[in-house]
């Protein structure tokens, strides 16, 4: 069957006037009909009844109609209904259509939603990538700066965690935690008595259940660590722990929860609490990105006391300190939560807690559960595992063959392919593992399956068989950050080791919390006795279901806020590939070379071809402006401002990267030749960049190259005079915004003469001309006579003292001479406006998103001399701390010396000699509803317009 054209205008019914439905859903007036730039066929303006648009019939600069802000919105025709009109017609056709429609429409959301979380969970695999890569730079600061500050460097910074929280005065007798710790009167919480009873057991479940928010006392929490870190010593739990299915009873084992207590709470809702007949075994993953890990370990902590052989906990690599310290949108989170609702001694015990736990469990010596996957070695036995040194933090860098069963048991993902293959996506240590890998490791192990988490299946199930039924991953935490709309799963043995599998999809923690409450009888809402009398009774997370259309909305803010710092971070190396794709330097390329472009340099495994519309806009032949693209995607961080520092330090940045050029010494003659090295009397911006290094100017690449950016060449070559000229119009602005808040009347004065000066002096001639003309002895350079010689010349008069405050302005290096930079500088009888995209924008941008790639290296640094955890350091240790992270950066440093001083010069606000690195650090934080993607193309890859 031929596919149907677009509707003419003439065959749409619907009348200027009319009121409509759009997509059935919003409600409004047609007030435009015909065609648009947004695509062939006939398009309508409708003014919605509610402010549920995104523009005033404003959009991507063209206007067909006029209506209230934030009511307008374009659609294409088959999108409208007319408001009471039957839109599919009458009688069974009608209810086959409805029917085909409403499963259409849901198979397309079901797909769109995997597409997103595709991209979603290639930016999140890809922040697991940058934490290892910064591994080797965060070496580097430490080395540096052991060096430099050897009296500090006598505490390693990564190390074990009992050795780091006994430096901080935590007690190296676990049973001794929480001893120095007082509960205030006013404290409203539950209390814990020891030993542990199922009354205290039940009452601290109660309190959970019913009202999370308030959370533990930090000196309860630490009691509860320090017992159970004393009970797996006692126990002598090493590496392996080997656990057995309560008899006539069953074991319930989760993958990740991380910090979602819904999902944790509807399990024991369903199983009951740890019992002599229920066990549980937390497969790791327990820490960081949700909101209530912390109650989670309460729990699990308390029924571990109970029931000392009926719950089990395995270390995932969430369990670890340095992924623990991140912010939660980068997949930490857990530091943040332990120091809002406890301390920071609390959170040394927790470290010191994970590190006792176990790597491997084995369940009737028949199951193994591990959090990650089988190691690299070859022919590793359980032994082997049992015989490694686990009781530190997971090693960053892989070195020796016990690093990588350590770091493999918690990093490695499985693959369809047989062997061991690199696992890029996750980092450079990481591995994957094939079929064959799994069958030899059960086998030498005699062990019939393998159980594994650490991953949402690509399903969106929470779980996946793999390798021949050898291999289950189990993922427990559903709707995943609230965003993947992903199932959990459990997997419950019996004593028989039989197993089912079981999904769920827990609702909102706050219906879960509003209807235990209303479960309870009025005699019994304050009683743990009635709760856990009636746990059976919840019918919570039966029916519930996510929300697909909110959830995918909320994964795709997600990817263009992180999209949104990739792409800053990149614009260096998608330049110069575009560049080299636009032979004819149009500004112009191919939506399919845009693609390879990001895939090239991005390296994400992200569905391109959907999200190019939204990000790219393509015109309608298919081609993409990639300056225009560069130039609309921002930093959030950056238009945000970084906190805690006073204003104006950016475009002071921009003042020190211009004197650095101003110093570039050199006579006419060689200037001209080292930026045209051929002689054919043009440059490139290749030739430009290799001059500029040739003469050992102190500019970063990246920053060099945001210079060329904005330079913003119409011709692929320019004359050499014409682009210098270009170059000082474009950077003396930027320079001149920066000085301006802190110039005197007198440098404003001197300026205003300059500008009378150039006018008479650059009349009709070209700025080469000038200058030769004013070198009177041909050396290359101005001298103070020369320039004199040339004010004299003039039509109107200039004083002597004049002529001498200028030259002591000008001559920026006060070397007795002006050389051409100088001279171009001096001169400003352009107008150089400066707008959003100017010199001061795309540098702070480049500067903004280096620090923010290697923020955790930063943080590592500060944290090198805040061995204490306060969150502030003086600012000469601030400032070590960004020279170390200056000079370990492989790609180059992000800032200049003269830049870097600036920074810390402006960061200390109140001059107290001290800085609050941590509110610093949270400038970089991202924040999805700032994204320039969400605010221009908030309808995302949906029709409507």
């Amino acid at each position: 069957m031929a596919s149907k054209g677009a509707p003419a205008e003439e065959d749409v019914e619907l009348k200027i006037g009319v009121k409509v439905s759009v997509d059935g859903k919003r409600k409004g007036i047609v007030k435009f009909i015909g065609k648009t730039v947004y695509g062939p066929g006939v398009w309508l303006g409708v003014e919605l009844e509610k402010p549920k648009g995104t523009h005033d019939g404003l959009q991507d600069g063209q206007r067909y109609f006029t209506c209230k802000p934030g009511h307008g919105i374009y659609v294409k025709a088959d999108q409208v209904v007319e408001k009471n009109k039957n839109w599919f017609g009458g009688g069974n056709a009608a209810v086959r259509m409805i029917q085909s429609f409403v499963r259409g429409n849901k198979e397309r959301q079901v797909t769109d939603h995997k597409k997103v979380f595709m991209a979603w969970n290639a930016l999140d695999l890809d922040d697991e990538a940058q934490h290892h890569e910064q591994a080797a730079t965060q070496d580097r600061v430490e080395a540096l700066l052991r060096a430099s500050h050897p009296s500090v460097a006598q505490l390693p910074n990564e190390i074990s965690a009992s050795t780091l929280a006994e430096s901080c005065g935590v007690p190296i007798d676990p049973t001794k935690w929480g001893e120095d710790m007082e509960v205030e009167p006013e404290y409203e919480g539950p209390r814990v008595s020891f030993p542990i009873t199922e009354q205290g057991a039940a009452d601290l479940l109660h309190h959970i259940r019913a009202n999370p928010d308030l959370p533990l006392h930090p000196k309860y929490m630490a009691q509860l660590l320090g017992r159970v870190t004393k009970l797996l010593q006692d126990q002598g739990v090493g590496p392996v722990n080997h656990c057995t299915v309560p008899p006539d009873g069953k074991i319930i084992i989760f993958g990740d929860t991380h910090g979602q207590l819904a999902d944790f709470l509807l399990v024991l809702q369903r199983h009951g609490p740890p019992s002599e007949k229920v066990a549980y075994l937390l497969n790791g993953d327990i820490a960081d990105r949700g909101d209530n890990s912390v109650e989670i370990f309460v729990v699990v902590l308390v029924y571990k006391l109970l029931h000392p052989n009926r719950v089990f906990i395995n270390r995932g690599n969430h369990e670890n300190h340095d992924i623990n310290r991140k912010p939660a949108e980068y997949g930490g989170g857990f530091y943040d939560e332990v120091m809002y609702k406890m301390d920071g001694s609390v959170f040394l015990m927790f470290q010191q807690f994970f590190e006792t736990l176990p790597l491997v469990s084995v369940i009737e010596k028949q199951v193994c559960v591990l959090h990650g996957g089988i190691p690299r070695k070859e022919g590793v036995l359980l032994k082997h595992i049992e015989a490694i040194q686990r009781r530190r933090q997971c090693p960053k860098v892989v070195q020796t063959a016990d690093d990588a069963i350590l770091f493999d048991l918690m990093w490695a993902d499985p693959q369809d392919q047989r062997g061991i293959a690199l696992a890029a996506q996750r980092g450079p240590n990481c591995r994957k593992f094939g079929p064959d890998v799994t069958k030899r490791f059960l086998s030498d192990n005699a062990l019939s399956l393998c159980i594994r988490s650490h991953e949402v299946p690509i399903s969106l199930r929470g779980f996946e068989e793999r390798h021949d039924g050898r291999l289950l991953t189990v993922f427990s935490a559903s709707n995943y950050c609230g965003q993947a709309g992903n199932y959990g799963a459990v997997v419950v043995f019996d004593s028989d080791m039989s197993y089912t599998l079981e999904e769920h999809m827990a609702p909102d923690l706050d219906s879960m919390i509003a209807e235990y409450i209303e479960s309870l009888p009025a005699s019994a809402k304050g009683s743990a006795a009635g709760a856990m009398a009636r746990v059976t009774s919840w019918k919570s997370g039966q029916n519930a279901q996510v929300d697909l259309e909110k959830s995918r909305e909320q994964m795709q803010a997600d990817v263009m806020a992180k999209l949104e710092v990739k792409i800053c971070q990149h614009k260096d190396g998608l330049w110069w590939y575009w560049k080299n794709e636009d032979h004819e330097n149009t500004g112009m390329i191919s939506a399919a070379k845009w693609r390879e472009g990001m895939t090239s340099q991005l390296n994400l495994d992200v569905p391109w071809f959907s999200l190019q519309k939204e990000l790219a806009n393509p015109d309608d032949n298919g081609n993409v402006n990639y300056h225009a693209f560069l130039e609309r995607v921002r930093n959030s961080a950056m238009s945000e401002g970084l906190k805690n520092t006073t204003a104006g330090w950016e475009k002071l940045m921009v003042v020190k990267l211009y004197e650095s050029i101003l110093r570039c010494d050199m006579t006419l003659k060689q200037t001209l030749t080292e930026f045209d090295p051929d002689g054919d009397g043009v440059v490139s911006p290749w030739e430009f960049k290799q001059a500029l290094r040739n003469a050992n100017v102190d500019i970063p690449d990246q920053q060099l190259n945001a210079i060329m950016r904005t330079m913003d060449l119409q011709d692929d070559k320019l004359d050499v005079a014409s682009f210098l000229d270009r170059f000082q119009v474009v950077y003396s602005r930027a320079a001149d915004q920066g000085l301006s808040s802190i110039e005197t009347e007198e440098h404003r004065r001197i300026k205003g003469l300059l500008s009378k000066v150039g006018t008479g002096l650059l009349a009709g001639k070209s700025r080469v001309e000038v200058f030769e003309k004013m070198d009177i002895n041909k050396d290359g350079f101005i001298s103070r006579e020369e320039f004199y010689e040339a004010c004299n010349q003039l039509a109107h008069e200039v004083s002597g003292e004049d002529r001498t405050a200028m030259w002591n302005y000008v001559d920026a290096n006060g070397d007795g001479h002006l050389n051409y930079f100088e001279f171009c500088a001096a001169f400003q009888v352009v107008d150089m406006s400066d707008g959003e995209g100017g010199a001061v924008t795309e540098i702070v941008e480049v500067i903004v998103s280096a620090l923010q790639k290697n923020m955790s290296s930063l943080e590592f640094a500060f944290r090198f001399f805040d061995q204490k955890g306060v969150g502030n350091v003086s600012v000469d240790d601030f400032k070590a701390g960004l020279r170390a992270l200056n000079s370990a950066v492989t790609a180059g440093p992000p800032l200049t010396d003269a830049q870097l001083d600036v920074l810390v010069e402006f960061v200390d606000q109140d001059h107290d000699g001290r800085v609050d690195y941590e509110e610093f650090l949270k400038a970089f934080k991202l924040n999805p509803t700032t994204t320039r993607f969400s605010e221009e193309k908030k309808t995302g890859s949906m029709r409507a317009k």
